[in-house]
């Protein structure tokens, strides 16, 4: 008689037999997904800490957040700069040993095929993929679970750890943060690089994977009408804005300026996200590369052991995005905000998105 664990039991389950054993603690929980404690600051909200990969110790830093080894950003200097998930090569998937080189993102979903044999979503738990930092470190990473709603695919990802696998998005609740994938990566800067070749994993409570769960999917494109005549804008481009204003990144340079947890209201022009009318003035328009039509920071000091405030670090590094320099052009009625002045404008120059919030202290 063969003798099955609570464990491999579990997988079995869980996976119908697809991929390697499931680890149950690292199962997926989508009943939370709107209450998992948000991480703000971060761009995909990845944090290794405190254990070994492979001999090398991964301690005392957040990755794609914008600490490092505790020193917080300065204005013009390096510290601080996010050392992040340099993306995933699409040609590292393995399953069960056997490479599966050829693979792609279906949407959100992970899909590969080997010899005439498709697999995709949860045929891969199991596979393991290679990760690796800007700094060049190495993070094997394995794939626990798959659960879709509302369109979207979502993943449990292990760092495969010297101690065991730890969930790559950490833990709400007791249950891992799930994570969205999405094609190419971001760099240092929090710049989007389209890349064909990679992919990331953009944990649902920051920036990357909650601009993905607001609507803002950068594979698909939506409406914007003037008149009688209408234009189908790529959502890519309120994507990458959105993960600029999520995280506050006023000078597009990768440096946030906000808090975990901190309320915003959010809007477009394309009906994805509309004002709730809370009231709150006006904090900035939102491109691609950072913030335009600064009317007030976020935050005195997001992060309060600094001594130069926020607005400060603005008006050193990129005074020119601040309303009060910018004149006409961030006047409400004629920004490019506006269907009626920015329809013909590129996405790269027109202002996408707006967001309103109190002046926190």
């Amino acid at each position: 008689m063969r003798v099955v664990s609570i464990r491999s039991l579990l997988g079995l389950l869980l996976c119908g037999g697809c991929g390697s054993e499931l680890v149950p603690e690292l199962a997926l929980d989508l009943s939370q997904l709107d209450s998992i404690e948000p991480n703000d600051s971060q761009t995909n909200g990845f944090t290794v800490n405190g254990f070994t990969v492979n001999g090398f110790t991964v301690n005392g830093f957040t990755v794609n957040g914008f600490t490092v080894n505790g020193t917080t950003a300065s204005a013009g200097g390096s510290a601080g700069r996010l050392n992040d998930l340099s993306g995933i090569r699409f040609s590292s998937l393995t399953l069960n040993g056997v490479s599966l080189a050829r693979s792609w993102l279906n949407q959100s979903t992970l899909e590969a095929s080997r010899r005439g044999t498709q697999y995709s979503g949860a045929q891969l738990v199991g596979a393991t993929l290679e990760g690796r930092l800007l700094d060049g470190t190495a993070l094997p990473l394995r794939i626990e679970d798959v659960r879709s709603e509302d369109g979207l695919t979502f993943y449990s990802v292990a760092v495969l750890a010297d101690e065991g696998p730890w969930p790559l998005c950490g833990t709400s609740s007791g249950v891992p943060v799930p994570a969205v994938a999405v094609v190419g990566y971001w760099d240092r800067s929090a710049t989007y690089v389209d890349d064909s070749s990679y992919f990331t994993f953009g944990c649902a409570n920051a920036a990357i994977g909650k601009c993905v769960r607001w609507g803002y999917r950068p594979w698909a494109s939506a409406n914007e009408c003037r008149g009688g005549q209408c234009k189908n804008r790529a959502l890519s481009d309120w994507h990458r804005a959105c993960v600029r204003m999520v995280r506050a990144d006023y000078c597009g340079d990768g440096i946030s300026h906000t808090r975990s947890g901190t309320r915003i209201n959010v809007y477009d022009q394309l009906g994805i996200q509309q004002s709730a009318n809370p009231g709150w003035g006006l904090e900035s328009e939102w491109r691609p590369d950072g913030a335009q039509c600064i009317n007030h920071t976020r935050w005195l000091r997001a992060d309060a052991a600094q001594s130069q405030t926020d607005l400060a670090y603005v008006q050193q590094l990129c005074p020119d995005r601040l309303s009060v320099n910018r004149g006409a052009r961030c006047d409400t009625d004629q920004s490019s905000f506006n269907t009626q002045v920015g329809f013909y404008r590129s996405a790269e120059v027109r202002s996408l998105l707006r967001n309103e919030s109190p002046e926190y202290q």
